[in-house]
């Protein structure tokens, strides 16, 4: 069954699955559903825990020999194994160890974000079907109010919804951050309804945004979220180049998929790409294109050469205002 971190402990707490896997690129949410695992495994008597990496050459012969032997302090035990990336090597060997799952052995899987294809693999769906998946990948932009609500909650905190506009204006793309912050918002106004003057004070700006958040404001339109994240970028002394190569990228496949159009309707040419392309992505491209026109994407590539041009020959100082003239030339 496939849950959101959120949900893990009520489904825990109803019953406690034969096998866990936790796959996501969010660190914070990947290590809190591995502690709230193990925590209600440890009260149900879950008193041994074995960790095993599956990257490289790894000891099959050893992890088969825990499965099948118990502890000799107790009936039950925890096994868990991680991944940095699935190999045919590891993907085979969860598949010979599935059938060894048993009432007095959990087995806690967890890795990266995995892909649509990934997640329709025979290992991944067989150990779906017997335990839990919890997806931890990074929160979509309209769910991370949301997530500062129900963090707020937890300690004990309400907010007016200036007060989640401004702790999400500060905060998205760093979740560990905003935690902390809420953790030090308890601390200052415990058990308080919070107004954005007691929040402005004691806040600290952590946000932090990948390349791929920047590149998604773009395709989304997002003007005021593209401002804050390139100003973000900039302060961090992100190369330019790099952001230059990562966008003109992005648009030579939107212009391919501008080109196929006359063959067949985007919903059908996007569902036929390899890898498949996630659904928030689908949706993110098929925005982009109901915008801009081929001429527009033909335009903001040649922009991006010149803007490489600039950097690494003319040696520009005015280089950023030219990615800022590009990116906005998503927004016409």
């Amino acid at each position: 069954m496939r849950i959101y971190p959120e949900q893990l402990l009520k489904q825990l707490q109803q019953s406690l699955p034969s096998c866990c896997l936790i796959f996501g690129d969010e660190a914070l949410l990947t290590i809190e559903a591995l502690e709230q695992i193990q925590a209600q495994a440890k009260q149900q008597g879950f008193l041994e825990r074995f960790s095993y990496s599956l990257d490289g050459s790894f000891d099959k012969d050893q992890i088969f020999s825990q499965f099948n032997t118990l502890s000799l302090f107790s009936e039950r035990q925890i096994i868990e194994l991680s991944l940095s990336k699935t190999t045919k090597d590891n993907t085979d060997f969860i598949k010979e160890i599935t059938p060894l799952l048993n009432p007095d052995t959990l087995l806690i899987l967890k890795g990266p974000k995995l892909t649509t294809q990934q997640l329709k693999s025979t290992w991944f769906t067989k150990l779906e079907q017997q335990g839990l998946f919890v997806s931890t990948n990074a929160l979509l932009p309209q769910r991370f109010p949301q997530w500062l609500y129900q963090r707020l909650k937890v300690v004990g905190l309400t907010a007016d919804n200036e007060v989640i506009d401004f702790l999400t204006l500060h905060f998205e793309g760093n979740l560990l951050a905003a935690k902390q912050e809420i953790e030090k918002l308890s601390i200052l106004f415990p058990k308080q309804h919070l107004h954005l003057p007691q929040v402005e004070q004691s806040i600290t700006t952590h946000n932090h945004f990948s390349l791929f958040q920047w590149v998604d404001s773009l395709l989304a339109g997002d003007k005021a979220r593209n401002a804050r994240i390139i100003k973000q970028l900039n302060a961090e002394g992100t190369e330019l180049l790099l952001l230059s190569a990562t966008l003109s990228s992005e648009v030579q496949k939107l212009l391919n998929y501008a080109y196929q159009l006359t063959t067949m309707p985007l919903s059908q040419l996007l569902a036929q790409q390899k890898p498949k392309l996630w659904p928030a992505k689908q949706a993110l491209i098929t925005q982009a294109l109901t915008r801009l026109q081929i001429p527009q994407l033909e335009n903001i590539l040649i922009a991006c050469a010149d803007l490489e041009v600039s950097v690494k020959v003319e040696n520009r100082s005015d280089t950023w205002l030219q990615l800022d003239a590009i990116c906005y030339q998503f927004f016409k």
